[in-house]
C-alpha cells in the first residue's frame, strides 16, 4: 500500500469516527435503500419509508434531511419523541406542498375556462399554500439539523 493510500484511509477512518463521536451514524447506499446503522431508508418514489429491524416505523417522508435525521435517531435508540416531532413536520410540509400543486392545477384549469375570478382566488390559495410549504420545509430541516 503506498503512502498516500495509508494517509488516505487514516483520514476516513479519522473522519468516520468523529461522525460517530458526534453521534451521527453515516448512511451506506444499498440494494433496499440507504441503512443508517440498523435503520434501512427505502424509497417509494419521492417518498421514503423508515425501517428498523425490518418493522416499520414512518413512512411517506418527503424531505431526505428529516428522513436521515430519524433514521439516526433510532439508530442510537434517542428519542422517539422527537422522531415524532420530525415526521409531523415532513408532514406538515408534505400538506401544503400538495395543497400548492392543487391549487395551481386548478388554476390553469380556471384560466383555460376563462373564469377569472375563480383564477385569481386560486392564485391566491396557491401563494398562501407555497409559502406556507416553504415555511414549513424551513422549520423541518432546521429541526432536522445535526448539531
Amino acid at each position: 500500500m503506498s503512502d498516500v493510500s495509508k494517509r488516505f484511509e487514516q483520514l476516513v477512518k479519522s473522519t468516520y469516527k468523529k461522525f460517530l463521536d458526534q453521534g451521527t451514524i453515516l448512511p451506506v447506499k444499498t440494494q433496499e435503500g440507504i441503512q443508517v446503522g440498523d435503520v434501512l431508508i427505502a424509497t417509494d418514489g419521492p417518498l421514503k419509508n423508515i425501517y428498523k429491524n425490518k418493522e416499520l416505523f414512518y413512512k411517506e417522508i418527503s424531505l431526505n434531511a428529516v428522513a436521515i435525521r430519524i433514521a439516526n435517531l433510532l439508530a442510537w435508540n434517542k428519542s422517539q419523541k422527537r422522531c415524532d416531532e420530525l415526521y409531523k413536520k415532513d408532514l406538515e410540509y408534505s400538506r401544503y406542498y400538495i395543497d400548492s400543486k392543487i391549487f395551481i392545477d386548478n388554476y390553469h384549469r380556471a384560466l383555460k375556462a376563462g373564469n377569472e375570478t375563480r383564477a385569481e382566488i386560486l392564485w391566491t390559495r396557491y401563494e398562501i399554500a407555497k409559502e406556507k410549504a416553504i415555511w414549513a420545509k424551513q422549520v423541518a430541516e432546521d429541526l432536522a439539523a445535526f448539531e
